[in-house]
């Protein structure tokens, strides 16, 4: 985005971040909401239109201002698709499936930053801003084609299924006691099978922000070092492609293995394997160490979406889980903002003064 404007920096980037998380938090924030009006399916797409119509604005803009309103309106459109589907994925199916479909999107992650330096080689940041809206006008075509194929699972149906499964006929005596005997039960089960208190969904919204800051906060972090260090923009753009990599590995293992391991294990072995690929990044700057942290960190976002599924009940799922990506968002901006400032303050006061504030401190 700054390619073409040498006035800009770290810190302009940090803030066009901070836009789209603004509203890439809005959009999950507000889906339950939107939900009661119109299926997750359809906020899907249309999320995906709103993204499209950013990266068009993107790609034209003249000005800072401009670039800032356009990422707002793609991370607007980002935020829908990525509550929307979480949603959906953790509403009617298990972590298997999820950390499946999360495979594919790691694949897209993996090969982009290699597609978009080709393109930026031979033309311009703005021409592979347009060749990704292309890409989205395929998926739009395919997702309206599916909707004709009913290839979804409608929320309605599920509703009339949940209604037919709990109503019960009240034509004799005891058929009447058995249905109040089964809807005292019911009215019992999310006290005992459901967490149910506050406390508990903001620790879980909580977990979700600092897993996207650890994300994000990685890959960029990381790229600020190796351009500290004099390193090529093709050296660079290697280091997120390797960890994007692996963290799609590392959801189709994740995808396996979740038949035989149960969900809080998988989270478990993650957790340990990201920070022992972290260590290993910190201590050798090697990019085997961004290899072990992508692969670590890999089933932890979709892995996580379908455990809520478990421990909340469905009637608030899509709500929490829109609450999730919205703080999923809000660490990607967080940490990034502040780092990018740091990183600015560091360029400005050069490497002696810094060293100066780090031996006073």
């Amino acid at each position: 985005m700054a390619y073409d404007d040498p006035t800009m920096t770290t810190a302009h980037t940090g803030i066009i971040l901070v836009g789209y998380s603004v509203t890439y938090t809005l959009a999950g924030v507000v889906l339950g909401r939107l939900n009661k009006k119109m299926s997750l399916q359809s906020i899907y797409f249309w999320g995906l239109v709103v993204m499209a119509a950013g990266f068009v604005a993107l790609a034209l803009s003249p000005t800072f201002v401009w670039k800032v309103a356009s990422i707002a309106l793609y991370g607007l459109g980002t935020g829908f698709m990525a509550s929307s589907m979480n949603s959906y994925m953790a509403k009617n199916f298990t972590a298997r499936h999820n950390n499946l479909m999360h495979f594919f999107w790691g694949i897209g992650a993996a090969i982009s930053p290699l597609i978009m330096g080709q393109v930026m080689t031979a033309f311009n940041w703005r021409v592979g801003y347009f060749v990704i809206t292309g890409l989205l006008g395929i998926a739009a075509v395919l997702i309206a084609w599916s909707f004709g194929r009913k290839m979804w699972i409608n929320d309605t149906d599920t509703t009339a299924a949940v209604l037919d499964h709990t109503t019960t006929p009240t034509t004799t005596t005891s058929t009447t006691a058995t249905a109040t005997a089964s809807a005292s039960s019911t009215s019992t089960t999310p006290d005992t099978r459901y967490l149910t208190k506050k406390s508990h969904q903001t620790l879980e919204v909580l977990t979700f922000f600092f897993l996207g800051g650890t994300d994000y906060t990685i890959v960029f972090f990381t790229g600020a070092a190796l351009i500290a260090r004099g390193h090529y923009a093709s050296d660079v753009l290697l280091f997120p492609a390797v960890y994007y990599a692996f963290m799609t590995i590392g959801r189709l293992v994740a995808g396996v293995v979740t038949r035989w391991l149960h969900e809080s294990a998988v989270i478990r072995l993650s957790i340990a394997v990201a920070l022992a690929g972290i260590t290993t990044l910190f201590a050798t700057g090697s990019i085997i160490g961004m290899a072990i942290t992508g692969l670590g960190l890999a089933p932890l976002l979709p892995t996580l979406v379908s455990d809520s599924s478990h421990r909340f009940a469905p009637a608030i799922l899509p709500k929490l889980v829109g609450r999730e990506i919205a703080a999923f968002g809000a660490g990607i901006a967080a940490p990034f903002f502040l780092t990018s400032q740091v990183l600015h303050f560091i360029s400005l006061s050069g490497p002696r003064k810094f060293g100066r504030l780090i031996s006073d401190s």
